[in-house]
């Protein structure tokens, strides 16, 4: 059997981040100065205190942060932060466990050259594992509008990594190389419908981290 060279995670990074959206500072208006002090029964002195306390309050406190986002509505802006949410824990999670598939000081990767079958093996049932689990977290959340397509592409690319994944465990455990050469197509093919789904997300509100 081939060696086991090409990490099967296949979630690395597309490319470097993008910058989040830009954010516009607007001021409040200033409160006049008769909204603020006038009250009935107050003394002069204490009615300057006030004024003064007022406007170190709009100086600390009157200033809004916007953020711009190209959704037609505020519920789809609400359901493209519930996406990210979601995204980011399921990714996290994946990103960790790919980490058994790197090199590293001392482990050359548990699907490389100088690893084992059974370690291979595992690594691949883990990995799947957390995939299956993003795919079941997905199917609960309802998709926003602008991010159909990629979500649509994602799924793809999901399922393809994990039949890939399965595709190498079926070569391991049954000395199968028709299935270890499928495997390495089929998780190319996962790997570049991962950088489509990406970047079909839009720019001004894309899910973090990259696959």
């Amino acid at each position: 059997m081939p060696h086991l060279r090409r990490p099967g995670w296949m979630i690395r990074t597309i490319g470097p981040s993008r910058p989040a959206a830009a954010e516009t500072t607007v001021s409040t208006e200033m409160p006049s100065r008769d909204r603020v002090v006038r009250a009935p029964g107050l003394s002069h002195a204490t009615r300057t205190v006030l004024a003064v306390f007022a406007v170190c309050v709009v100086a600390i406190c009157g200033c809004v942060t916007v953020r711009t986002t190209g959704a037609d509505t505020t519920d789809d802006f609400a359901a493209e932060e519930r996406y990210k949410a979601t995204y980011a824990e399921q990714m996290t999670k994946i990103r960790e466990v790919s980490q058994l598939f790197v090199p590293s000081t001392g482990n050359p990767g548990v699907c490389n050259k100088g690893g084992t079958n059974q370690g291979c093996y595992d690594a691949d049932v883990q990995m799947i594992q957390s995939l299956q689990a993003m795919l079941t977290a997905f199917a609960a959340l309802p998709v926003p509008p602008r991010y159909v397509e990629a979500h649509k592409v994602l799924r793809d690319a999901i399922a393809e990594n994990i039949r890939g994944l399965e595709l190498r465990n079926q070569a391991i455990a049954q000395q199968d190389n028709v299935a270890f050469s499928e495997h390495k197509v089929v998780l190319e093919r996962a790997l570049a419908s991962y950088a489509k789904a990406y970047q079909a997300f839009p720019n001004d509100n894309r899910p973090q981290p990259p696959p």
